[in-house]
């Protein structure tokens, strides 16, 4: 009975992956991907994005989604998802909690989820014009924690480049400060001796906390990712493992190309190694080398509050995260057998947290911080946009007068509780000297979850721009 059960569900699967093969070629497929890293708004950006199609024919505001504004949605439903192994995004839990008398945010991704949406949509052209026929497009939108994106570039290092790149990053600036302990840690371990399976795991813990002090202090390029959520992998020996400065390798003579089996260096070699092939290049074949349209949301805001140093750190953080995405043009064999991602949506985070006459000012700022990313894919053919969005937008804006001055303001709850009004201050177009972060004048506040009362669809900013950018070309 069971292996009837098993065979059943293969066969099921079979379809179902049949089915989107064919709309692949028929075009009528999109594998979404929604990127950034931690703290970045994902999980809130998804939940806007299902609510505002769930809603669309509804109460939904949605001006610049221009199959909406034409009139030819004719609805919008869950479905299915194909991939039975991933875990089911968490819209309704997410919902139920922003609907509530005390609206909560949904909860911050800690592992891959996915969700399936399918689109019915009047057709506007050739004949199924005259005749109204109606199309259908299945979007598939995979979450995941935006730490495990950081892994992706150590496919292309090996032990020594890994212990090269992460013994600089050691030894620079704040970092330096944070890194003392685990660096007399590291230093310590007899690298020739026998493999002390305790003693790499106590220090590989220590290497975690560093890198978690790392994240507090408002750094991004952390690297490995999994030590920060480790997931399902939390005391496993396959995190282990931890970098070594190259004068240590030398000091101890070591040659990593004679290592002695079961020793200490053998054991961190093999980690990484097992790391690298086990745990990191499975999710990016199961997941990234599929997508073909993504959205990286980017929290600018937060590494203006935390200083300069944060800034730099996300920059070369998007940079490292764009090196490992397959971009390009898409046809109908590349649709079928090789997606590449031909649509690229660079999204600012938290809009609300700022004035709106600063709203043009995050848009230049973000585009400064991509410069250098963009250029490849402007070569690779790649369409790509930069906006600013609240995905669930909390609070209001106005004016008021300070000093017989009428300046903008925002409005909203904070998370204690309590009304807040103030002028959060003025976005820079571009990373600012260096004298001026030591008097930088940013309070870009947290808010609490709107209360929607009667409504629906949630408030946003600009997630209707990015919802036209994402499916109107497929919705003719």
């Amino acid at each position: 009975m069971d292996k009837s059960n098993s065979a059943q569900r293969y066969v099921n699967q079979a379809l179902q992956q049949a089915k989107l093969a064919g709309a692949r070629i028929a075009d009528k497929h999109i594998n979404l991907a929604v990127t950034g890293l931690s703290k970045s708004g994902k999980t809130a950006f998804i939940t806007s994005l299902m609510n505002q199609l769930l809603e669309v024919n509804e109460d939904a505001v949605l001006p610049f989604f221009s199959t909406k504004r034409e009139g030819r949605i004719i609805g919008v439903k869950r479905s299915t998802q194909v991939d039975l192994t991933c875990s089911r995004f968490a819209y309704e839990d997410a919902i139920a909690g922003l609907s509530g008398s005390i609206p909560k945010w949904p909860q911050s991704t800690t592992g891959i989820s996915q969700i399936r949406l399918v689109i019915r949509y009047q057709k506007k052209s050739g004949l199924s014009k005259w005749l109204r026929e109606d199309g259908k497009l299945t979007l598939d939108i995979t979450d995941y924690p935006g730490e495990w994106l950081l892994d992706l570039p150590l496919l292309d290092m090996d032990f020594a480049q890994w212990c090269e790149y992460s013994s600089k990053q050691l030894m620079d600036g704040k970092r330096a400060a944070l890194a003392n302990q685990i660096l007399r840690d590291i230093e310590c371990i007899d690298l020739q001796g026998s493999g002390d399976e305790l003693l790499l795991q106590r220090t590989a813990e220590s290497y975690a906390d560093y890198l978690k002090q790392c994240q507090s202090a408002g750094f991004q390029l952390l690297v490995p990712g999994r030590f920060l959520l480790p997931g399902e992998l939390l005391g496993a020996p396959v995190l282990h493992f931890f970098p070594l400065s190259l004068s240590q390798l030398k000091e101890q003579n070591v040659d990593l190309s004679k290592l002695v089996k079961g020793s200490n260096i053998a054991l961190l070699v093999k980690r990484f190694e097992y790391y690298k092939q086990h745990v990191v290049r499975p999710f990016y074949e199961q997941h990234f080398k599929r997508f073909d349209r993504q959205i990286i949301l980017v929290d600018c805001l937060s590494a203006l509050n935390k200083g300069v140093h944060s800034y730099h750190d996300l920059q070369a953080a998007l940079n490292w995260i764009m090196q490992s995405f397959a971009y390009g043009s898409s046809n109908v064999l590349k649709r079928l057998f090789k997606p590449k991602i031909d649509k690229l949506v660079f999204a600012a985070s938290k809009a609300d947290h700022i004035t709106p006459d600063q709203q043009v000012n995050l848009v230049k700022l973000l585009d400064s911080m991509l410069r250098d990313a963009r250029k490849q894919l402007q070569f690779d053919g790649v369409v790509t946009e930069s906006t600013l969005i609240a995905a669930i937008k909390a609070s209001t804006s106005g004016k008021t007068q300070i000093n017989g001055e009428m300046l903008p303001v925002l409005q909203g709850t904070t998370e204690e509780g309590a009304s807040l009004t103030l002028f959060p201050g003025e976005v820079p177009t571009s990373c600012p000297h260096a004298d001026f972060w030591q008097n930088q004048g940013f309070e870009f506040p947290k808010f609490a979850a709107p209360l929607l009362g009667e409504r629906h669809a949630l408030p946003h900013i600009r997630m209707d721009q990015v919802i036209d950018f994402i499916l109107a070309d497929k919705l003719v």
